[in-house]
């Protein structure tokens, strides 16, 4: 039995946007997990990594299998057409039955002085950083549900999650004027916007890799 998230993915996001959706050709990319902590990661053959191989940490402390869906790929199936149309993060992550929690999962790899505003040294230019980018991937992401229906509502906790993976080691010396401002880099990269309110109830989180991020 398909989860009702499963159930919208098939039958009315297609449908709102004049498309059918095919069994025998289309396939929503997913894997499931029981109770526990487990990594993941895009652009693999598999969902779910070995530990130390992730770039988001997860905890099902609930009592419910979840089910973690490559949105990306989903939106993807749909190219060319209304429906695969603009931006999307990478996961959506969701108890297999019922409504207790869902979670909108942008996935990113970076050195830590490109998370937050920072100017270009190749060319001077002022860029808004990956935290700022991954909070419109996942904006845009929760508006296209919200173009079909109000099923998103159903959902009593509702969140828009930004795991990113540090590729530089420790904290240097040397680091972007946004960031040196404050005393200690890490905890900020760590904890900022913690629980800010974002679009349709769902509120904003970030953690950064091997942070966790439990679903209740």
């Amino acid at each position: 039995m398909d989860s009702a998230l499963i159930d919208f993915l098939k039958k009315d996001y297609p449908k709102h946007f004049g498309q059918e959706w095919k069994e025998d050709t289309m396939q929503v990319r997913r894997e499931q997990r029981p109770k526990g902590k487990f990594e993941i990661r895009d652009g693999q053959p598999q969902i779910v990594q070995y530990t130390g191989n992730g770039v988001s940490v997860i905890n099902n402390n609930s009592e419910i299998d979840v089910e973690i869906i490559d949105f990306e790929h989903y939106i993807n199936i749909f190219h060319d057409t209304d429906a695969g149309m603009g931006r999307k993060c990478d996961f959506i992550i969701n108890p297999i039955a019922g409504y207790d929690f869902i979670i909108f999962n942008e996935l990113t790899e970076s050195e830590r002085r490109y998370i937050m505003p920072f100017t270009s040294p190749q060319t001077g230019e002022e860029k808004e950083g990956k935290l700022a980018y991954a909070k419109k991937q996942l904006e845009i992401s929760i508006e296209k549900f919200y173009s079909v229906n109000s099923f998103l509502d159903d959902y009593e906790k509702r969140v828009a999650l930004f795991s990113c993976r540090l590729t530089d080691g420790k904290p240097k010396r040397y680091m972007s004027r946004s960031v040196s401002a404050f005393r200690k880099p890490q905890k900020i990269l760590s904890n900022i916007r913690a629980h800010e309110p974002l679009v349709h109830g769902f509120v904003f989180e970030q953690r950064i890799y091997d942070k966790e991020y439990k679903t209740i």
